[in-house]
């Protein structure tokens, strides 16, 4: 975690970092790239796998698409000018991806707060591009100074002791100045991030933050795939480290307040409208640790107590209740989230079409669903595919002519059917072809005139049949 931050002596970095920024985006201005050119490059140059890449990219723009297709009229009404493209970008970066690690935030952050950040940057230059873009059609947000917070909280403990040996927590220290060198999610909230801090046995364990002062970020609740509270501060944000309480209930408080600092892409940083932020209370580090302890949870459902006799507090991101950890698509509190990709729900980890929660997506080649594995013609859900040479279906190696599904495919040389290896004229499917010297049929074997589908071939000496031996008794 310490990769997050450079040490102050180094912050002369910044003005490196910004022309870095200014100089690969240049060829963007005239060019803008798509959210799918961007994400599938910044998959790419992530090493995944093409194919990989291509349905990560695909799944997450078909799940923000819709997303937002619902929200327009709203999202509209409250900023104008952004268009559904727009939109689809920002929520993007909130969309948790069916393989988490490969979440647009997740790699968009890990390279931005890379100690190789040059390289870091050009993995993600197209994505931070067209978010940066978007984002900044929207207006500051910028909370009242004098009451005003935002909060932000993490899992991990903030090393305040100092211990230069301990790589496990970030080191600070009071009236040190640091950077946060990626996008940084805060809330106006505390109750909302919450559910952000860690878990250690009953109680919640991590690092509350409370940033005040030069702050301003975009309010993207509306954008936010889990319609999370959300306010997002911009990459390489300076601000100094004021007060840092020691832990209470395994929570420790750090103030800090954020200074003035150029903007990455400050050719393009031309202020945009700012409206303030409403006022929200403060709480001193113990009123925020018994807030968080004794929350009032409201919903409207009052059907489904959770276990402390209050209603179920259901986490969009988790799908489940933040206090008894029952998942909640399961208890019919909350829906399904199915993934497009797994047919799976990401809460619970049901396959959505063996419930009829979705369609089954049957693969062409072999007739089973990608998400279930059942194979549709055994089930009737889709045609057999028969194998013209075989006869057999391809997806589930039925042979049609047994079933009456096909008609049979007879040899004209040993009349059997070259699917199913009947004798078609054992059947009556075929017509017997008897050989002329031994009155049998070739296909079959039958003596045609011992079954009347022949005449007999009377000898004329012995009045013998010459085929089955019979005496012709029209002789005596």
């Amino acid at each position: 975690m310490s990769k997050i931050f450079y040490l102050k002596e180094e912050d002369n970095k910044r003005e490196d970092s910004i022309q870095n920024y200014n100089k690969i985006f240049e060829s963007y201005t005239d060019n803008i790239p798509t959210l799918e050119e961007a994400l599938k490059e910044m998959y790419i140059l992530s090493k995944l796998q093409k194919i990989k890449a291509i349905d990560l990219t695909n799944d997450i723009i078909y799940k923000c698409n819709n997303k937002m297709e619902n929200r327009m009229k709203e999202i509209n009404k409250e900023y104008p000018n952004i268009t559904k493209e727009d939109a689809v970008n920002i929520c993007s970066y909130t969309c948790e991806a069916d393989d988490t690690d490969y979440s647009p935030y997740k790699i968009l952050n890990k390279n931005l707060i890379s100690q190789n950040r040059e390289n870091g940057i050009k993995i993600v230059s197209k994505y931070f591009f067209i978010l940066l873009k978007s984002l900044r059609k929207l207006p500051r947000y910028y909370p009242d100074k004098n009451n005003g917070y935002l909060y932000r909280c993490i899992t991990k403990h903030i090393n305040y002791m100092i211990d230069p040996f301990n790589k496990k927590t970030i080191p600070y220290i009071m009236g040190e100045k640091k950077t946060f060198w990626g996008f940084t999610s805060a809330t106006t909230d505390i109750v909302s991030s919450y559910e952000f801090l860690g878990d250690k046995k009953d109680l919640k364990s991590g690092t509350i933050f409370t940033l005040y002062g030069d702050i301003w970020g975009y309010d993207i609740t509306l954008f936010n795939y889990y319609e999370e509270n959300e306010i997002l501060l911009e990459p390489e944000r300076k601000f100094l480290v004021t007060q840092i309480f020691p832990p209470v209930n395994d929570i420790i408080h750090v103030r800090c307040e954020f200074e003035e600092s150029p903007l990455v892409l400050n050719k393009d940083s031309k202020k945009s409208e700012i409206l303030p932020l409403k006022k929200a209370k403060t709480y001193s580090p113990q009123q925020i640790i018994e807030r968080i302890s004794n929350l009032e949870i409201k919903q409207e459902d009052n059907k489904n107590k959770c276990k402390n006799g209050k209603s179920h507090q259901i986490s969009n991101t988790t799908g489940k209740c933040r206090i008894c950890n029952i998942i909640g698509c399961e208890n019919d509190l909350i829906q399904h989230n199915i993934s497009n990709i797994t047919g799976k729900c990401r809460f619970c980890q049901i396959i959505g079409c063996e419930k009829n929660l979705i369609n089954h997506n049957f693969n062409k080649i072999t007739g089973k669903c990608n998400f279930c594995q059942i194979i549709g013609c055994q089930k009737g859900l889709i045609g057999h595919n028969f194998n013209k040479t075989s006869g057999k279906c391809n997806f589930c190696q039925i042979i049609g002519c047994k079933n009456d599904l096909i008609g049979h495919n007879f040899n004209k040389y040993n009349g059997k059917c070259t699917y199913c290896q009947i004798i078609g004229c054992e059947k009556g499917l075929y017509e017997h072809n008897f050989n002329k010297h031994s009155g049998k049929c070739e296909y079959c074997q039958i003596l045609g005139c011992k079954k009347g589908l022949y005449e007999h071939n009377f000898n004329k000496y012995s009045g013998k049949c010459n085929y089955c031996g019979q005496i012709n008794q029209n002789n005596f």
